[in-house]
């Protein structure tokens, strides 16, 4: 970045942003985002870590995979339909 001192004012600085400046702004407010969308999945897996009725059933979703007390969503599907 440089630094252009204003005409007719001495103490105050102009800042001017080149094109290395607007690159480094517009990656850093990428990583920003991604860093923004990390922490809500974040916030959200602690949720659902700190429901004990949901973790109940995601542990017994997980039980009637294993048994195969399970159906395929197209048959599913096709059962709705009719």
């Amino acid at each position: 970045m440089r630094l252009n001192c204003c005409r007719g004012f001495e103490m105050a600085k102009l800042a001017c942003l080149d094109d290395e400046d607007r690159k480094l702004l517009a990656e850093t407010k990428l990583k920003l985002d991604e860093a923004t969308k990390l922490m809500a999945e974040l916030m959200e897996t602690i949720e659902v870590l700190s429901d004990e009725g949901m973790m109940k059933a995601i542990r017994e979703g997980q039980e009637d995979i294993k048994a195969g007390r399970v159906k395929a969503l197209r048959s599913v599907l096709k059962e709705e339909a009719h």
